[in-house]
């Protein structure tokens, strides 16, 4: 724990800093690189996150992906549980309101993804560091840990390439990623 944490203590603040102009180049270039990937051009449906404290912004392949007629669905508080549900969106700019740690996510009102749908779905995961062999340290909240806990989907780890560590600690609810994309390209995890 005290690993990660030192991890998260380095790595956010510098993302947090990050230049608009920096964030949208890198968008960009992950999205071309998202948009070779065999598994991501056959999936049906895709499970996204909206970008918050300066995450890459993919937000352009993922409407170019909703008009393609594939399903987006993003993360929403239950807030009564206290767990996360996604739901599918149509439009990035109207089905959205701020949430819970001030991210947006998909309006009251929206219908929640049947389980069902997110056993197999493809997963495009936000994080602090990543590393090579599908390790993953999210923000210490266990927010995409439990919603991809179980399923069977592709896993796509999100980063610019500054967030590739040796080894990402992990733990026995961290879930790996089957590949991880930058704005330098992809790779399979081993």
């Amino acid at each position: 724990m005290k690993e990660k944490d030192e991890l998260r203590r380095l790595f956010l603040p510098r993302r947090r800093v990050l230049e608009d102009d920096f964030i949208g180049r890198a968008g960009i270039s992950i999205s071309v690189h998202l948009g070779k990937i065999r598994e991501i051009e056959e999936c049906v449906n895709i499970a996204a996150f909206y970008p918050s404290d300066g995450e890459p912004d993919i937000t352009g392949f993922l409407k170019e992906q909703i008009k393609k007629g594939k399903g987006v669905c993003f993360p929403r508080a239950r807030r009564p549980e206290k767990c996360y549900e996604m739901a599918f969106i149509t439009d990035l700019g109207k089905d959205f309101e701020r949430g819970d740690f001030r991210i947006m996510e998909p309006r009251e009102g929206i219908p929640s993804v049947p389980a069902d749908v997110l056993n197999n779905i493809l997963w495009l995961v936000p994080g602090v560091a990543f590393d090579f062999n599908g390790g993953r340290l999210g923000h210490g909240k266990g927010i995409f840990d439990r919603l991809l806990k179980g399923t069977s989907g592709i896993k796509i780890g999100i980063c610019y390439d500054w967030q590739i560590v040796d080894a990402v600690p992990a733990g026995e609810n961290d879930i790996k990623m089957d590949f991880i994309v930058t704005e330098s390209g992809s790779r399979v995890c081993s």
